[in-house]
């Protein structure tokens, strides 16, 4: 059994948000503000914020609903009924729908209250209901704040070591159909999983600016969501080298020794660069090495030439053409390969070379941030 900081926060949101009201002599309120807690820890602090909002908004509007309906109508179950369908159109009119759980829950509360004391029940339950999410904000702001770095780094070198197995074994013909096609799924989940992350990551170092921060650090950061965006596109390039060997198997294997030959070395010195370049951004590699595009005109040639070759054979050339047209889509992939791992040989070597200094200079590839 693991508990990770959300979970451990989660339990001291909780505390607080139930001994506040206490402590503001109103013990009624202590229930719904820890439940309140409870839903507005989120994963990072700009979602935190925007769910701070939400609630506030939402919730006061579900005690404005509540005390109107039942002054004007009563409080029966049928009128509860109707007053929640309608607390829940006006909040999905103003975009608050992943809010509108808890709004329509303190409305209930309110409704079932005793009439006599309704508005200062109303006004109870909303305050409970701020300081809930109140609580959780500011702890999840101040204590233990997200951090996705380590996630992000673990995830890419486990994603890059599978793809890069399942990548040799394709281009020996070792790969197993069935359990390829299974492995590409969950190379898939952990690319969007990797996608969470960079946005979580995003939100925080927009939301978290601080202005008296040296302005270094603020590159840093910057420079840092780059290459880790990179990463993401060069580790996508490889998911994707591997499912076009995995959908065009046929053909490959029916490739000249020759040509086989020349896409193993080539992809073999990708191979080791990726993983190269993973080991040089955690310092275990020195920023300047990882040359691996030192790949000679001549030698390039040859390699697209070949593919070309390949792919205007007349055995190719008959149906429609698909054989043909998987030839080239396996050069353009590789080539994508290649492309995108020579963009994060760059950002990674200009990261580690001028992050540590804090140096202002070289920084065009802040402007790459979305």
């Amino acid at each position: 059994m693991k508990i990770g900081a959300r979970t451990l926060k989660t339990g001291i949101a909780i505390f607080f948000a139930l001994l506040i009201p206490h402590l503001l002599n109103i013990p009624e309120g202590s229930g719904l503000a820890g439940i309140s807690a409870i839903y507005s820890l989120q994963p990072s602090i700009r979602k935190s914020f925007d769910t701070l909002k939400s609630r506030i908004l939402a919730n006061t509007i579900g005690g404005v609903v509540a005390v109107v309906m039942t002054y004007f109508f009563g409080s029966s179950f049928f009128i509860i009924g109707v007053s929640s369908a309608f607390l829940i159109a006006i909040l999905h009119q103003l975009k608050l729908d992943d809010v509108l759980g808890l709004a329509v829950v303190t409305m209930i509360i309110i409704m079932l209250t005793d009439q006599e004391t309704l508005v200062y029940n109303a006004l109870i339950r909303v305050l409970a209901t701020i300081i809930g999410v109140s609580v959780a904000f500011v702890l999840n702001r101040f204590f233990m704040p997200p951090n996705y770095n380590d996630q992000m780094i673990r995830l890419i070198d486990v994603l890059t070591n599978e793809v890069t197995k399942n990548l040799r074994a394709c281009l020996r013909k070792n790969a197993q159909f069935a359990i390829l096609r299974d492995d590409i799924k969950w190379f898939w989940k952990k690319i969007n999983k990797l996608d969470l992350y960079l946005s979580l990551m995003r939100d925080e170092a927009i939301f978290s600016f601080n202005p008296f921060k040296k302005k270094a650090d603020v590159i840093s950061k910057g420079r840092r969501l780059v290459v880790y965006r990179q990463f993401i596109r060069t580790t996508t390039s490889a998911v994707y080298l591997v499912e076009t060997f995995h959908h065009t198997e046929n053909v490959y294997n029916h490739f000249p020794e020759d040509l086989r030959t020349l896409i193993r070395e080539r992809l073999e010195t990708l191979m080791s660069a990726h993983e190269q370049i993973l080991l040089k951004f955690t310092g275990r590699v020195q920023p300047d090495e990882v040359n691996f595009i030192a790949y000679k005109a001549p030698l390039r040639k040859t390699f697209m030439d070949s593919f070309f070759t390949e792919a205007s054979l007349e055995s190719y050339m008959k149906g429609e053409y698909g054989e043909s047209n998987s030839v080239i889509r396996i050069m353009a992939a590789i080539l994508k390969y290649e492309e995108d791992l020579q963009r994060l040989n760059k950002l990674v070597r200009s990261y580690k070379q001028f992050h540590l200094a804090g140096s202002a200079d070289n920084i065009d590839e802040l402007s790459d941030i979305d």
